[in-house]
Formats: structure tokens, sequence, C-alpha cells
């Protein structure tokens, strides 16, 4: 009864009540439908020819033709026959009783040793036929046969509704080349493009941690503007350079394209690039000069300190980097689809096992899901078991002095830091010269014109509010929640609630966009919950989505609030709440604007999940460029509304550091 007055331990189970509705039930849900299967259904041709089977609309039973008949394997030995017995009709015989009934939906139904067939036809009309096709009518002739009566020319379907489970939808995705060949190409891009943007990435890292290199800070805040980038945009920018008639291709005459499988490798690997220089570089910062200068004084050469000492140390913050770089590039959508041509890795091919209009498969969308989550988490364990394994600590830390190189090496060390940035900022540069040039027939003409902008401003303003309001509502909300949530794990730790509440809240951290968005339709397709096709359903996946984000940003601030001020507030008195929002809300802003600018940023680039979940005319701006670079429509417009996400995206993102240099300041 006491924990029933406490309102952070209601809150506490209303925030559970609603991770489990949005993240773990969609998620069980998709696990269900990977491993349930349908009995089958076999179709049957009717018409003056004779009787013959339909192969493409029959599944799970082996139809045999025989002298008396069409004899159907139902399993466990047992068989139907069916023979014609008059123009419109067919007798139905078997060693078992049979008998008619009906199926949830009011249809003839085949009752048969415990199988329920439900019976459907389809039955053509003539151009002036005005009389209704004869109904199925099922008449007992024995306890073994039955008369089936039906239309002209009917075909007509038995199929068997009972859920089973059955591991058959694994086993199809492990032996099919398609799906097969999908995994492969999903882990060899993922591993590759890690691999090379860890040498560039922890590299550069390492030398601006621990030497004087003009201009560094200049040179981190322009990798942090890179890391935020669309996802998308580096494929679309490079196709365009290095396309079949790709700008630069066309220029020197070059018959090669950027387009494959070796396209997708260079651009995710720029693309990821920034998560593991970021993560190195704070980790190669805060490394102690004492272990580095006890080395050094044992006489160890400076490449053995490098190896066995500076990078030993450094590894939380490396390994951490290669585990988000590896999940980017593992669930990345938008740059296969645009850049791969017939590369099929994953994401896509859950997408368009989900949502095709052709060869649409939802049993193999939700195993293509559950295996995705599956390597993801794997990758997850890895990293959590290694840094296990091995101890980081140190008692005490004192900063490290930058060393200084000769002026060879420093003006070596700018051209590779250079080289880099402008392999991350091709994509934006790219656009933005696009965004000014005439576009006539899917190619480039070299005058200056500001039609794409004034195209963009009459027609393309929509989406840009759509992913505004759907940025601020889904900041303001992770943010809040995120908070309290934070609160409740660091401050409050009710026993078994907090655990599955920390657990919850993570999941989606290792569940891909794709996957999420298509657990939500399943969760919110029907009524009384239906949001699917809503603004509601894309606010909700991206507040799941970036819940991780403002919790542990809010964990990281909430850590360093002594409870102390908060229980002298208790003990005068004060309400919970009102210490909650006067003294603990406030000493925690900014690690909170943290979280939210984290959170806003990446809803305004989320393609992913938006691309599963979106319906007209709640169109973001991420779906409406992704969309429109596949179809080859106007880059020019294309590339001024790639711009106007850019601006969304990063002065935001420049008043914050902004923002956060000046608290530094005032705080010294």
């Amino acid at each position: 009864m006491k924990l029933l007055r406490d309102t952070w331990f209601l809150f506490s189970i209303v925030a559970l009540m609603l991770c489990g509705l949005t993240i773990i039930i969609p998620q069980i849900r998709l696990m269900a439908a990977s491993l349930l299967e349908e009995g089958g259904q076999f179709t049957l041709l009717h018409n003056r020819d004779g009787l013959q089977v339909v192969p493409e609309m029959t599944g799970g039973y082996a139809v045999t033709p025989q002298a008396n008949g069409l004899v159907i394997a139902m399993g466990s030995g047992a068989a139907l026959t069916v023979a014609v017995e008059g123009g419109q009709s067919l007798l139905i015989t078997s060693s078992q009783p049979l008998a008619p009934g009906e199926d949830a939906e009011g249809r003839p139904a085949l009752d048969y040793d415990g199988t329920s067939l439900s019976l459907s036809q389809q039955a053509p009309r003539g151009l002036f036929a005005t009389a209704a096709p004869a109904p199925l009518v099922l008449e007992p002739q024995s306890a073994t046969s039955i008369r089936l009566s039906h239309a002209a020319n009917a075909y007509i379907t038995f199929e068997n509704k009972a859920l089973s489970l059955s591991a058959r939808h694994y086993f199809d995705f492990f032996t099919q080349s398609p799906t097969v060949t999908a995994t492969v190409n999903s882990l060899l891009i993922a591993l590759i493009s890690t691999a090379l943007a860890a040498v560039a990435g922890i590299s550069l890292a390492y030398i601006l941690a621990r030497y004087e290199i003009a201009g560094s800070t200049a040179i981190v805040f322009l990798v942090t503007m890179a890391s935020v980038s669309p996802p998308f945009l580096g494929a679309y920018a490079w196709r365009l350079l290095l396309g079949r008639n790709g700008v630069i291709t066309s220029y020197l005459g070059y018959d090669m394209s950027i387009v494959g499988m070796h396209g997708v490798i260079w651009v995710i690997t720029w693309l990821v690039f920034p998560i593991i220089f970021l993560l190195s570089y704070g980790s190669f910062r805060s490394l102690d000069a004492g272990h580095i200068e006890a080395a050094e004084s044992l006489g160890a050469a400076p490449s053995r300190v490098r190896f066995s000492v500076e990078i030993p140390l450094a590894l939380p913050g490396i390994i951490t980097g290669l585990y988000l770089a590896t999940m980017a590039a593992l669930s990345d959508f938008g740059t296969p689809r645009i850049i791969g041509l017939d590369v099929n890795v994953l994401p896509v091919l859950i997408y368009t096992s989900f949502l095709s209009e052709a060869g649409r498969n939802p049993a193999l969308a939700a195993t293509g899901s559950v295996v995705l989550i599956v390597i993801s988490s794997l990758f997850l364990m890895a990293q959590q078991i290694y840094l296990a394994r091995r101890g980081f600590a140190v008692v005490a830390s004192r900063p490290l002095q930058r060393k200084h190189l000769s002026p060879f090496a420093h003006a070596l060390a700018l051209c590779c830091a250079a080289l880099a940035l402008l392999m991350a900022f091709t994509p934006h540069l790219t656009v933005l010269v696009s965004s000014f040039m005439e576009w006539r027939v899917g190619l480039p003409r070299a005058s200056f014109t500001l039609v794409n902008y004034e195209t963009m401003m009459r027609t393309g303003l929509g989406p840009a509010w759509v992913t505004l309001s759907l940025g601020i509502a889904g900041t303001l909300a992770a943010t809040g929640l995120g908070l309290g949530i934070a609160f409740v794990l660091i401050r409050k730790r009710y026993a078994l609630v907090a655990p599955v509440l920390g657990l919850t809240v993570m999941m989606p951290y290792v569940i891909p966009g794709t996957v999420l968005g298509i657990g939500l339709i399943m969760m919110f397709n029907q009524a009384p919950l239906q949001l699917t096709g809503t603004w509601f359903i894309l606010a909700l996946a991206y507040l799941i989505r970036n819940l991780p984000f403002t919790v542990k940003a809010s964990e990281a601030a909430l850590r360093r609030v002594h409870p102390a001020l908060e229980e002298a507030a208790l003990s005068l008195g004060a309400r919970p709440f009102r210490v909650f929002a006067t003294i603990t809300a406030p000493l925690v802003l900014a690690g909170a604007i943290t979280g939210a600018t984290l959170t806003f940023l990446h809803i305004v680039t989320e393609l992913s999940s938006t691309i599963v979940l979106y319906r007209p005319p709640w169109k973001p701006m991420t779906a409406v460029i992704f969309e429109n670079t596949l179809v080859d429509a106007d880059f020019g417009v294309s590339a001024a509304q790639t711009i106007l996400l850019m601006l969304i995206i990063y002065v935001p993102l420049y008043f914050i550091v902004r923002y956060g240099q000046t608290e530094g300041k005032s705080g010294v």
C-alpha cells in the first residue's frame, strides 16, 4: 500500500507498461509470426476440361493425379480423394469420417480427422451475366463422403487456417539462396566498412589526442557535424559523382560506376567513420599520464608504449565505437537501397518482404527481423563480455600533455585530417553545389540558378513541417520520459521494477529501425489501437527509438548530483515532485539538453523506421528525399530539400555546442 502512494512508483509502472506495449509485445509478436505456420492450402479448378490442381495457389499439401481423381495427402498416412461427379459438383471421399461445418467467418468448412478446411471459390462471370454464381454447398453422402456443389468453371480453395509452432521459416531462411546471400552481404558490409573506418578513425583520433595539431578543435567539431548527417546522404551524393552517368565519371570519360557492393562499403565507411573517431578521441584524451610515463621510464620504445599501454587503456571507447559503427552499418537501409543496385541486404529484404506489392511475405519479414535482432544482440554481447573480462579502471588520472611534431610530420598529419574530412564532407559539398545547378533529364548543367529553392518553397515545405513537428514532439516526450526513468533507475531503484524497466528501455538500441517499424505496425494495425498511417505512430516510433539516448544522458547527469540536496528539501517538507522539479531537474538540465539534442538530430535524420511507417500526408523530409533519389526525380529540388534538412540539423547543433562552451567557461 505504501508503494501505491509513491508517485514515482506509479510513474515507473506506467513507463514499464508503455515500454512493454511498444517494445516487448511487438517483438514477441514478430517472433511468434516467425514461428507460427498455417496448415497450408490447395486450389482445384473444375471446368469442362475436367479437374486439375492449380500449383501457384497450392502449398503445404501434396496433390497427386490418379485414375479415380486427385489425391491430397493430409499427413499421418491419411488422404482425401476428390473426383468429378457432375458438371458442377465434386465427390470428396476418405477413409476417415468427414463432416460439413463453418469457419469463424461463416464460410463452408470441411471437418476431417481433427482438421478444419475452409472452402472458398472464385468463379469467372460473363460480360452480360446478371445472376450470381452458385454458392458452395456441402452435402453428406455417407460418413466418409461429401458432395461439393459449386459455380461453373470455379477455382475452389481448401485452406487450413490452424496455426502450429514450426521452425520451417527459419529452415527456409537459412537454406534459400536469397536470404542467405542477404545475411552474408549484411555481415560483410558491416565488418569491412567498420574495419576500414576504424583504420582512419582510430589513427586520426590518436594523432589529434596525443600531438599538437593546428586547428584540432575545429577538426573535432567538423567530425561531430559529419556524425549527424542523414544516413542516405552519402549514397545520394557519391552516386551523383561516380555513378554510370556521374559528374566525375562523365567528365573524365571513365566507363565505371560506384553502384554495387563496393560502393555500399565505401559510402558506409565514411558514414560510420565519425562515430569511431569521436569515441576513440575521447578515450585517448582521458588516458592517465602516469601509466605512459611509467612505461617510458622503464625504457619502453614509443611504439611499444603505444600498442601495449595507450591503445589497451583506450579500448573501452574504441570497442564501443566499433560496436556502434557495426550496428549502424548492419541496420542501414538507405545506402544499400540507393547505391547497392542488386545487392541484397537484410534491412532491404525485410522491407520488401513486408511491404512489397509483389511477392509480399510477412513470415519471411518476421523471420529476417528476428535474425537481424539476434545478430545485433550477439555483437552487443561480444562487446560487453570483452570489456567485462578486462580491467580499465585507474585510481587517479592526470591529463596527458600533447607532444610536438616535426614540421614535416605536422604537415602530414594535417593532410591526413584534411583528406578524412574531405571524404566525410564530400556528400555535403556535392549536395550544396547541386542545389544551385540546373538539371535536365537527370544531368546537371553548369549554370547557377535559384529555381530549385523556389520550387522547394512552393511545393516542398509540407514535409519540412512534418519533420519539425515530429522532431519537437518526439524530443520533448523522450526528454521528459527519459529524465523520469533515469530518476527511477538512479534514485529509487525499486526491486524488480527498476531493473526490468532499465533493460526494456535499452532494447530499441539493438533493434534496427526497419524491425521496430514492422513490430509497431503489427501491434497498432487494428482497432482500438489503430495508429498505422498516422502522425502518432511516427512520433511513437521516434520516442521509443530515442529513449536510450535521453535515459543514458540523464543518468550521467544525475550521478553528478548528490542525493543530500534532495534529502534536505524533503526534510523541510517539500513534496517529492516539487523537489524533482525545482532542485533535481535544473541541476541535470545540461545532461538533459545533451540527450535532447541527440534525440532531435536522430529524429530528423531517421529513415529506416520512417520508410516503413509513414503514409501520406504525414511524409517526413527523409522519406521525400529518399524516394526522389530512387526514381531519378529532379536532383536539384532534392538537393535543395537536403540543404534545408541539413540546416534543421546543424543550426541547433551549433547553438548547443556554443551554449555548452559558454557554460563551461562560466563554470570555470
